[in-house]
């Protein structure tokens, strides 16, 4: 009988021992699956909002996303409004955020921020684009 108390006990412990082993392996592996998360979330963007060409620059918009040291969005992704997608663009676009909010919190603010401006959207080559427009 004391034996399998004995048992009972290393069995236990060794299985404490093998999930905090685990927790720990996980959130090593964590930090590699965000930045795996962020280029899979900016590619499905991106080949949703290619799925359409546009024929002007008021069938143009753009998601703003992700959170820099200030909280201002660090992407613009544009798409085409005719494509009725903005509901799954804004859902990838605020997992995006979230990631990177996570990453910057707890580390302190620069002493001057600057808001952030709106992405300047247009219709080029049939194509919604964001940035420079002046070419």
């Amino acid at each position: 009988m004391k034996y399998a108390a004995a048992i009972a006990g290393l069995v236990r412990s060794t299985t404490l021992l093998c999930a905090a082993a685990a927790l720990g392996a996980w959130g090593a592996a964590r930090a590699e699956s965000d930045d795996q998360a962020l280029a899979r979330l900016v590619s499905e963007m991106e080949a949703l909002a290619a799925g359409a060409p546009c024929g002007g620059p008021v069938m143009c918009v753009a998601v703003s996303m992700g959170y820099d040291a200030c909280g201002n969005p660090t992407r613009h992704i544009p798409y085409n409004r005719a494509q009725q997608i903005a509901e799954i663009m804004q859902t990838k676009a605020a997992e995006y955020t979230f990631i990177e909010e996570d990453r910057v919190r707890g580390k302190p603010r620069p002493a001057q921020c600057r808001a952030a401006s709106p992405p300047r959207v247009a219709c080029v080559n049939g194509r919604c684009v964001v940035g420079d427009t002046s070419y």
